[in-house]
């Protein structure tokens, strides 16, 4: 004991204590900022893999591609090149234009039923409900006059940004844009349509994976195409080793962080369309579709229903699996129940939770999932938060589309 340098059992309990409460404060300090540590650590690995990426793309590319990535002598495309990363010019009006039309769709059912209880025959309404109908009526009417008025600012809104990328488009911006070119008399389903399908490289192309994939699926396989696309184009050679090419994976990795590096996100601008000497082509061999894509499903449940009975659509579980999955992202947010509800289970939650509700009491399970992916903001489960699912399935899905993912969720009992 006399060797002990705290001899009292009562000093040594409370420097044990001391210590651990000491430890537990070090240990609370290092897991509160292990997560800032982190992020520092990936956005230094990110900033070294982008300069190294740079250095690749300034000696085996920007020949083609141009030092700035805007493309050069005709050769390849522009990769610093808002189409290529998804900026939809137009996306604001066109945004606007379709909520504007859904509600007049829902105005216009409204005033129609209103009208008929008004000249009903058999059950006419008394002067008090006349006068309700007709004040009813009257209110409707400036509903829809104002929610023309706002497609009519959007679509002057539209046909004024448009008109300034003439120059882009002379570059190859919107191949088929003469399917369109009469931007203020072609209707706005067509409109849509057209940008659904060619608003990105990655629809243009028809790539169901992100941008990433995208990019460094082409370093790695090249682009023998071409040379059949551009007039003064050898054509991109393959340039990963596995496909015979100079560069390791982890180079490939960098220069697709340094191409990465060019998105600007929502700050893309007229003038950076104008910058691009040329973009990319529709196909390979530079051929354009000759059939205009299949129109969207749209939200108008009964409508599609009514649709699928009478062309006899009928859904592919499989094919739905693999558009929930990778097309359209669901699982993203579905998978264990994330940010939405679980994907497994979905059959008996409806069944048993949703359908019990008085509001879903005459739906079919079938109705109630295409409600919930064309309209998902008319019903939100306790638990979850309201627009976090995206409001625009219907205008970027087709009718068959729409039927293999609802085919899918019926397998998930």
């Amino acid at each position: 004991m006399n060797l002990l340098v705290i001899r009292s059992i009562e000093a040594r309990i409370l420097m044990g204590i001391t210590m651990f409460v000491g430890i537990m404060i070090l240990v609370g300090w290092v897991a509160i900022n292990e997560e800032a540590r982190m992020q520092a650590f990936v956005r230094q690995h990110t900033g070294r893999s982008i300069e190294r990426g740079a250095e690749l793309y300034a000696s085996l590319c920007s020949e083609c591609h141009g030092e700035d990535g805007y493309g050069a002598g005709d050769r390849a495309p522009g990769l610093n090149n808002p189409h290529l990363f998804g900026f939809d010019p137009v996306g604001e009006q066109t945004v606007a234009i379709t909520t504007a039309n859904r509600t007049l769709v829902r105005l216009t059912e409204d005033t129609e039923k209103l009208l008929a209880e008004f000249t009903a025959a058999e059950n006419p309404p008394g002067a008090d409900r006349q006068d309700e109908i007709l004040a009813q009526l009257d209110e409707l009417e400036a509903q829809i006059a104002e929610q023309q008025a706002q497609i009519d600012t959007a679509v002057a809104e539209r046909v004024a940004v448009l008109e300034t990328l003439d120059t882009a488009v002379d570059n190859g911006l919107f191949p088929l844009w003469d399917s369109v070119v009469d931007i203020e008399t072609t209707g706005d389903d067509e409109v849509e349509i057209f940008f659904n399908s060619n608003g990105t490289r990655l629809t243009q192309v028809g790539w169901a994976g992100d941008l990433h994939g995208y990019i460094v699926t082409t370093l790695i396989h090249g682009r023998p195409g071409s040379a059949r696309v551009y007039p003064n184009s050898t054509g991109m050679a393959a340039w990963s080793q596995t496909a015979g090419g100079p560069l390791r994976q982890d180079q490939i990795e960098d220069l697709a962080a340094y191409i990465i590096n060019w998105d600007k996100g929502a700050n893309w601008t007229s003038e950076d369309f104008l910058a691009v000497a040329q973009y990319g082509k529709p196909l390979a061999d530079g051929s354009l579709p000759s059939e205009p894509p299949p129109p969207p499903a749209g939200d108008n449940v009964a409508g599609i229903l009514a649709r699928w009975a009478e062309m006899e659509i009928v859904g592919s579980p499989a094919t739905g699996e693999l558009l929930y999955d990778a097309e359209f992202g669901c699982t993203d947010c579905h998978r264990n129940g994330a940010s939405a509800p679980d994907t497994v289970g979905t059959v008996a939650r409806i069944r048993t939770e949703r359908l019990t509700l008085p509001q879903f009491a005459s739906y079919t399970i079938e109705e109630y999932i295409v409600e919930s992916i064309t309209r998902p903001g008319d019903f939100v489960v306790d638990g979850y938060s309201s627009g976090l699912m995206p409001a625009n399935f219907g205008a970027r899905m087709t009718d068959q589309q729409l039927a293999d993912i609802v085919a899918y969720l019926l397998t998930q009992a």
